[in-house]
């Protein structure tokens, strides 16, 4: 397992955490994009949880679109990838403010297997988060 990522395009960080479960745990019905919005809501407020501070990134996962013959009476079936992945990730830098020590972010994304690995599509899409702006910076 590597420990470490390219995000930023070219800044190296370290996996602090991970947290990973099943997307779904419906026992009856389709998961619609109305259901999927809420759901992103509820691992949103689990992420701050998990990481303990409020500066987190969603890699915005792709629905897909669930066939369903005639009109579902709950919304537009659609489904996330099956494991939704909480990582805290780390660098000794800072960038905003030098006084701290270190800074870090919690991100949110989704793929269908658990991790490791880490689909290579969402690697790519993790490359681009604009960390320096927007990882939160903290003291020891």
């Amino acid at each position: 397992m590597n420990k470490h990522l390219i995000i930023d395009y070219d800044l190296e960080v370290e996996i602090y955490a991970l947290q990973q479960k099943q997307s779904y745990t419906m026992l009856e019905g389709l998961p619609t994009k109305e259901h999927n919005r809420n759901y992103i809501k509820r691992i949103e407020e689990d992420a701050e949880k998990f990481c303990g501070f409020g500066n987190i990134y969603l890699v915005e996962p792709v629905e897909t679109p669930i066939h369903y013959d005639g009109k579902y009476f709950l919304g537009d079936p659609a489904e996330l990838p099956r494991i939704v992945c909480i990582m805290t990730v780390e660098c000794r830098d800072v960038f905003q403010n030098k006084e701290k020590d270190y800074s870090s972010l919690c991100i949110i994304f989704f793929q269908n297997d658990f991790a490791f690995p880490i689909d290579s599509e969402i690697l790519e899409k993790i490359k681009q988060i604009p960390y320096r702006q927007i990882c939160g910076e903290f003291e020891y």
